[in-house]
């Protein structure tokens, strides 16, 4: 009975070696199932034909005992490969989950990398981004946009124009992490005066993902380099401001502000 061997203990190792020794077993038990499904059908026959023969009555019970015998052995290969079927099912049940944990541990193992590789440029540019703020004059003479609770001139601070730079900056290398939204039309016509929130980040809260970080800005919902955005943001102006100072030019000072 080496095919039923396998029901001894269910054994230990890796999935896929005992997946082939158990299909190995089952193809021999289907094969063995076959050739008694085969003397059991033949059964009948065989008895009518010795039972219209000259064949002694010993003979015929030798013919039924054997034929009691394979329907016995035939229903256990029966139970048997449906035990089998089911371990190897089971099994390769259990190779697909490890091949799944395995994928999702090489995940994890390469994102804990790739997230402590981002700390040090993170550093560096929160380091750039407050040389940046310190930089900026108080004073920027930018206008911010009316708001639903206030139609008024509202300047923007040093922090509102280094935020417009650093997010315009990281939107033109990645702009994949951020969301765009598009400017409200009235804005749109006011030219290159107003400092307008035209972009959003995604920040990690409670377990999801929320678009509620406000602060990043960008004006006209123009997403330019670092470079140029401060160069059409606050460089420019203020460069306007110090010819016209040097000019003396009272007008051309006034058109400045």
């Amino acid at each position: 009975m080496a095919v039923f061997d396998f029901l001894k203990v269910e054994k230990k190792g890796v999935p896929a070696a005992q997946i082939a020794e158990l299909e190995a077993s089952l193809d021999k038990l289907r094969a063995e199932r076959a050739s008694v499904q085969a003397t059991v059908e033949n059964h009948g026959q065989r008895r009518v034909d010795m039972l219209l023969s000259d064949a002694d009555d010993g003979d015929i019970v030798k013919l039924d005992s054997a034929a009691e015998l394979a329907r016995i052995r035939l229903e256990r290969l029966e139970l048997a490969e449906v035990e089998l079927t089911e371990r190897i099912a089971r099994l390769r049940n259990a190779a697909e989950r490890e091949r799944r944990a395995g994928e999702y541990e090489r995940a994890a193992g390469q994102i804990e990398t790739a997230a402590k590789a981002l700390e040090g440029p993170i550093s560096a540019l929160a380091a750039a981004f407050a040389e940046l703020i310190k930089s900026i004059p108080a004073e920027t003479g930018i206008d911010k946009p009316p708001t639903a609770n206030f139609s008024g001139r509202r300047l923007a601070t040093a922090d509102d124009i280094g935020r417009a730079i650093l997010a315009n900056g990281l939107h033109a290398a990645m702009s994949a992490v951020f969301e765009t939204v598009a400017c409200r039309p009235h804005l749109a016509r006011m030219g290159g005066a107003a400092v307008e929130r035209a972009l959003f980040v995604h920040t990690f809260a409670d377990g999801l993902l929320t678009t509620r970080c406000n602060g990043l800005v960008g004006e006209e919902c123009t997403i330019d380099p670092a470079s140029i955005t401060a160069t059409r943001l606050i460089v420019e102006p203020l460069r306007r401001r110090a010819a016209a100072l040097r000019g003396g030019d009272a007008a051309r000072l006034a058109a400045a502000e």
